[in-house]
């Protein structure tokens, strides 16, 4: 992935910005979950993850605080994996060790209301905006955010199915990843990172029932999303790299 640099003095201006809590202050609620802000925001601009984790260095998609859990920080790659990492908190700051750094704080600012750190061996700051209670998705255990966050974005809302000779179906796709009204799947999980399907022409979706889930690659332009074939191009004994080939489906988007 690329990286996205910042110059040292400005990532000092950036977390100077913010408002640190003064002694004898009550802290801060931070009870929640915490959702990488500028992913989402390169992904409601592209409307592709690959393009996103091709042009935007990151490592952690979602921040779970909890203080009946005061000694550690849940956290989210955004994909499968978590960490419980050993953490201490002092007013609104929790400091734990994040990716290669000897020491992280991140810092609760009030001007914008987000979660702020700086990651020096990366040379960038990144940038925590708390979930609504309408993201959460509790048939994940932990409960998670970053998944609905993103099917927001791409998938949520009424779709016409176009299939080769077939007729035209409607289907609705919600935001916690179930499709109803398509008899052929009955849920969706959307690739994005490394820990999914590698395909080097771009996204890659499941599509699933009870019986299997389905691997496609997709393009999407917002009201409109093309859903490919997904062609093998290595050795079959090998961990599979994946191309499009022939375009399967097109879902327009129902005008509300």
């Amino acid at each position: 992935m690329k990286k996205l640099l910042l110059p040292s003095i400005l990532i000092g201006a950036l977390l100077n910005a913010c408002t640190f809590p003064e002694q004898g202050n009550t802290p801060t609620n931070l009870d929640g979950h915490w959702l990488n802000q500028e992913y989402l925001e390169a992904l409601e601009a592209s409307h592709s993850p690959i393009n996103v984790a091709k042009n935007y260095t990151f490592y952690v998609t979602e921040l779970i605080y909890d203080h009946t859990k005061g000694d550690s920080l849940l956290v989210f790659n955004g994909q499968a994996e978590f960490a419980n990492l050993p953490m201490k908190r002092h007013g609104d700051t929790l400091s734990l060790k994040l990716n290669q750094d000897a020491e992280t704080n991140i810092i609760y600012s009030a001007n914008t209301k987000t979660l702020v750190f700086a990651d020096k061996e990366l040379n960038r700051v990144f940038r925590f905006v708390r979930a609504d209670s309408n993201l959460i998705d509790k048939s994940f255990t932990p409960k998670v955010a970053f998944p609905s966050a993103v099917n927001k974005i791409l998938f949520e809302g009424n779709w016409d199915i176009f299939e080769h000779l077939s007729t035209q179906k409607s289907a609705n796709f919600s935001r916690f990843g179930t499709i109803n009204g398509w008899d052929k799947y009955d849920n969706y999980t959307v690739c994005v990172n490394g820990d999914c399907v590698s395909n080097e022409d771009g996204d890659v979706i499941f599509l699933g029932n009870k019986e299997k889930s389905d691997a496609y690659g997709f393009r999407s332009k917002g009201d409109s999303i093309t859903i490919f074939e997904l062609k093998q191009i290595n050795d079959p004994d090998e961990k599979p790299i994946y191309k499009n080939g022939i375009p399967l489906m097109l879902l327009a988007k129902k005008k509300k």
